[in-house]
């Protein structure tokens, strides 16, 4: 189990990408199963969902309404109609106007679940979905720091993932699962060694044969090619540095979802980190010019100005003054955005290196502080 101490911003990527990627896995199965005789309303679902990766949500109310309708008493609803909050207004944060329907929809799946549970109806989905929106609403706590809530939802969250063992035979796209498993029972406790202790209560894994799962997942996968791509980008980031690899994932991802905000942003990092800087411009443009309400995404467009201004133009007057707004922006998002103004500190260091050593310490020391993965500094 994790442990919630100083160091649980270290973990807090890996386990959004983990919990918000196993969810997807749970609407395509519930789409598989409760769906069948259904096969037009499952395509719309499906297609629905495809148009939130692309940051189109244009069709979610109708959608959730006629979900509501055919599907009152089944949790489903209210998850799918959560991925939209999740996405739309990226990233959900304390006092943000998101937060309490968001909630209030993963509580009210939670408890359609645990209803079917006690009629003993749909097993293996409603366990299912039941431990995803406890982890989704786990997942926001951790995010955002606020421990001491996640450690009510564990014995709860814990009961559910037990029983999930005993039905593993019943989900889809099974490499998916077992690679993300097998790679990070092996490489994070490597990465994070203060881990170490509680990976010896699960079986070992074997991290080259979960890069190959994850790879044969996304070229055969039926349901989960897309979420095996975005973990091949995520891995190869912040794990094994292959910068190079991440590019050819992502740049996939972004043909296919051209819109997605999120997936624009790891292209802009993976090409800074290869020093492409003339192919970031217009990536940098779609994420200042984006229509959608929540201004995340054009404070990270600051933040990738600072490092083009800083690394590309040598101009580093702009630079400090990009660093500096996307700072003060990010202040807004909490802990959440510990991560990117991790980056921005790094620059101010290097910046300052030559004309200021002690500024320059105290921002390098403030950069590590905040830092998730250290080596993505862009030194």
């Amino acid at each position: 189990m994790y442990t919630f101490d100083a160091k649980l911003g270290k973990i807090k990527l890996m386990k959004r990408l983990l919990i918000f990627i196993f969810f997807i896995q749970s609407l395509n199965l519930f789409a598989q199963s409760y769906f069948l005789p259904d096969t037009i309303f499952v395509k719309k679902v499906e297609a629905c969902i495809d148009s939130i990766y692309d940051y189109n949500f244009d069709y979610v109310d109708d959608v959730y309404a006629e979900l509501n309708r055919k599907y009152p008493h089944h949790p489903f609803p209210d998850l799918f109609y959560s991925t939209n909050l999740y996405w739309k207004y990226f990233p959900i944060t304390p006092g943000s106007s998101t937060e309490l329907i968001y909630l209030e929809k993963l509580n009210s799946a939670i408890d359609k679940a645990e209803q079917l549970l006690e009629k003993n109806e749909d097993k293996a989905e409603s366990i299912f979905f039941h431990l995803m929106s406890r982890l989704l609403i786990m997942q926001y706590y951790a995010d955002n720091s606020l421990s001491s809530k996640v450690i009510t939802h564990l014995g709860p969250a814990y009961k559910m993932v037990t029983k999930g063992f005993e039905l593993t035979k019943d989900l889809s796209d099974f490499n998916f699962s077992t690679g993300v498993y097998n790679y990070y029972r092996e490489y994070y406790p490597k990465v994070h060694p203060a881990y170490k202790p509680f990976a010896y209560f699960f079986p070992n894994g074997d991290a080259q044969l979960g890069l190959r799962q994850l790879e044969y997942n996304w070229r055969h996968g039926t349901f989960l090619h897309y979420e095996s791509l975005f973990f091949l980008v995520y891995i190869n980031l912040y794990f094994e540095e292959d910068y190079r690899k991440a590019y050819r994932y992502i740049k996939q991802l972004e043909k296919d979802f051209p819109n997605n905000l999120l997936y624009i942003s790891y292209n802009v990092q993976t090409l800074l980190l290869l020093k492409k800087y003339n192919k970031v411009d217009d990536l940098i443009t779609k994420l200042e010019n984006n229509p959608h309400e929540n201004d995340f995404f054009k404070t990270t467009a600051k933040l990738y100005r600072g490092i083009i201004s800083e690394k590309k133009d040598k101009d580093f007057v702009k630079a400090e003054k990009y660093y500096i707004q996307a700072l003060n922006q990010f202040e807004k998002y909490g802990d959440f955005a510990n991560s990117y103004s991790s980056v921005a500190y790094f620059g101010l260091s290097r910046i300052y290196n030559t004309t200021d050593k002690k500024v320059a310490r105290k921002y390098q020391k403030r950069a590590l502080e905040l830092a998730v993965y250290p080596h993505i500094n862009f030194n």
